[in-house]
């Protein structure tokens, strides 16, 4: 075991870290290993070192203060959420073409968004913060992470063109979150796949509202003490209906497919 410069190494893997602000990682070291950094809040760099090998699950999660960190061309894999909530990241070296990262690896990391709104690490599209509600994801884009159009609440998103090459579209990508309108009838877009917890609950003026054939369920207390909801067209197939959807919803006698 070695704790020399502040480091707790076990076999080629770094497993703890107390010491200064500003970080460089000695050779030698083949693996961060999982939550190795994670909450240490006063981190602002990390220099990574040429022979490493993976960067394990939250290793760097919630480094509020991270702003820099190279990403050696032999890393390999960077794990689920290994820096989610590095808000004020902003200068990542691009990873090597075939390393693995998670749909999560870089979730939270707003910092690194560009001038277009998306926020893109390697080949993984993993947020979109920009005012389109049209939106065309950029070539060399492989993967669309989890939630990653989930998470911009403030945009009404009413159509995505998505690039050639993509091979894979992570879960919870298009959810409808919260509805703050003010139609007594609305038709859901084409496209959103959820209707998220709570997204219209307490709606007193909604009175009918039409679900497209993409959604597949609805979350708990989705549309609860929307008092005045009268009609609710379901899609047709299958569709998972949490429990308490529709508490309260005293005027709704019962959805109905369409």
């Amino acid at each position: 075991m070695d704790h020399s410069n502040c480091f707790i190494i076990e076999d080629g893997v770094l497993k703890e870290y107390n010491g200064k602000e500003r970080i460089v990682v000695p050779e030698g070291v083949r693996e961060i290993g999982e939550n190795a950094f994670s909450g240490y809040q006063s981190i602002v760099s990390v220099t990574l070192p040429e022979g490493l090998e993976r960067i394990g699950r939250q290793a760097f999660y919630n480094c509020g203060r991270l702003k820099s960190v190279n990403i050696p061309q032999n890393v390999k894999e960077i794990g689920e959420g290994a820096f989610d909530g590095c808000s004020k990241l902003t200068a990542v070296t691009r990873p090597a073409e075939d390393t693995v990262l998670s749909d999560d690896s870089f979730f939270g990391c707003t910092g690194l968004t560009d001038k277009d709104g998306f926020q893109i690490v390697g080949n993984v599209l993993y947020g979109y913060f920009g005012s389109e509600t049209r939106v065309t994801v950029p070539r060399g884009v492989k993967r669309i992470g989890a939630s990653a159009f989930a998470v911009n609440r403030r945009e009404y998103l009413t159509a995505v063109m998505l690039p050639e090459g993509l091979e894979e579209i992570g879960a919870d990508v298009f959810i409808l979150f919260d509805y703050f309108g003010g139609l007594s009838e609305v038709a859901v877009p084409e496209g959103v796949l959820r209707i998220s917890e709570d997204a219209f609950c307490y709606n007193d003026g909604l009175l009918r509202i039409s679900l497209p054939e993409s959604v597949k369920s609805l979350g708990r207390y989705a549309f609860a003490g929307c008092k005045n909801l009268e009609r609710v067209d379901l899609p047709k197939g299958e569709i998972s209906i949490e429990e308490d959807a529709f508490l309260h919803c005293d005027r709704l006698v019962k959805p109905k497919q369409k």
